[in-house]
């Protein structure tokens, strides 16, 4: 005769191995439909992902950030009711302060324009043009920067920057007065 300990022992052991069998047939039943749709998934091209609300202090930090990986630019953002880049150029083995003043413009498509308000190198102004020029000959900019010296403007093509494969950007609003910057984050 079997004691009652023994019994229980047995029955509770059974419920253990049904529990975890169970478990296992849980875990391991199902969730492949699941993963193979959502891994699957893509959205249609130009859907909006999110929005980005940010300030120039931001975007600026962002600016910055950037014009340090160029390889070989001195040069900083600072946005205040204008894009402001600051740097430094040597010329006959000196370091010479420039500044160029823009004007940001949104444009239908998402990208930016750059409208030249004023260049200065040291204390003297110098044509837009002339110097809009000089940058597109000499400075090796990303393939998404277009720089037309007659229209006295730069074109940053947001829309062609590299960001991540399935991602682009375009700007929706760049209201500097206001402290407010707009952008969009779209699939590709």
């Amino acid at each position: 005769m079997i004691n009652k300990w023994k019994w229980g022992f047995l029955t509770l052991a059974g419920l253990v191995v049904i529990g975890l069998i169970i478990i296992v047939s849980l875990l391991f039943s199902g969730g492949e439909k699941n993963f193979d749709k959502a891994a699957n998934e893509t959205l249609p091209a130009g859907k909006k992902l999110f929005t980005i609300h940010t300030g120039k202090e931001q975007a600026a930090f962002l600016m910055n950030k950037e014009l340090e990986d160029q390889k070989g630019v001195k040069m900083k953002a600072e946005l205040t009711d204008q894009v402001k880049l600051l740097g430094k150029a040597d010329l006959f083995g000196r370091e010479i302060m420039y500044q160029m003043d823009l004007d940001p413009e949104v444009m239908k498509n998402g990208d930016l324009v750059l409208h030249e308000k004023n260049v200065r190198v040291g204390r003297l102004n110098l044509p837009g043009e002339q110097v809009l020029t000089l940058v597109s000959n000499t400075v090796d900019l990303p393939k998404w920067v277009k720089v037309y010296p007659q229209e006295e403007l730069i074109q940053v093509q947001l829309t062609k920057m590299k960001v991540k494969k399935h991602i682009e950007v375009k700007a929706k609003k760049v209201d500097l007065t206001n402290d407010e910057i707009i952008i969009d984050v779209l699939s590709k």
